[in-house]
Parts: structure tokens; C-alpha cells; sequence
């Protein structure tokens, strides 16, 4: 099973859940039915984006760097200057 099969089988569940929790099947009491459940969607959807801020945050903090990486980067800067200098052109 595929991500999007297995995250599209949890959406179509939780929803039909959630559909049949305000179609009164489900034995709810009326505060949780009138007041909680209506509020479930919002807050998944808080939660989702509260779990990719703090997501985001992590790796942007245990992001390593790549010295070799940069300073291959330099070599190949200074490569195309010397280039463009060899053609006559002028570069600040």
C-alpha cells in the first residue's frame, strides 16, 4: 500500500466516523455531540500544522553542513570567474 492509499484510507475512516458521530449513530452524550465534535475537524487541522512547524523547526536545527560541499562550491565559483575573466568579461 502506497502513502497516498494508506493517508486516503485514514482521511475516508475518520471522516466517516466523524459523519456518523453528527448523523447521532454514534451513542454520544450532548455536550460532546453538539459542542466537542463539531469542533474536530479544526482541530486536526491545528494539530497538523502545529506537528509541521515543530517538524520544519527540528531538522532546519539538525540540519548538518557540508564543508566539502561548500568549499567545492568556492572552487567551482572561482573556476567560472576565472572563465568569464579569461573571455573579457567584466564581473563585480
Amino acid at each position: 500500500m502506497t502513502r497516498a492509499q494508506s493517508a486516503s484510507t485514514i482521511l475516508v475512516t475518520a471522516g466517516g466516523a466523524w459523519l456518523i458521530g453528527l448523523a447521532d449513530l454514534l451513542p454520544l452524550s450532548e455536550t460532546v455531540r453538539t459542542q466537542v465534535w463539531p469542533a474536530l475537524p479544526l482541530l486536526a487541522v491545528v494539530s497538523l500544522g502545529a506537528y509541521a512547524f515543530v517538524n520544519i523547526g527540528y531538522n532546519l536545527l539538525a540540519f548538518r553542513e557540508c564543508p566539502e560541499a561548500y568549499h567545492e562550491l568556492m572552487q567551482e565559483i572561482q573556476e567560472a570567474k576565472d572563465d568569464l575573466r579569461a573571455k573579457n568579461v567584466d564581473i563585480a
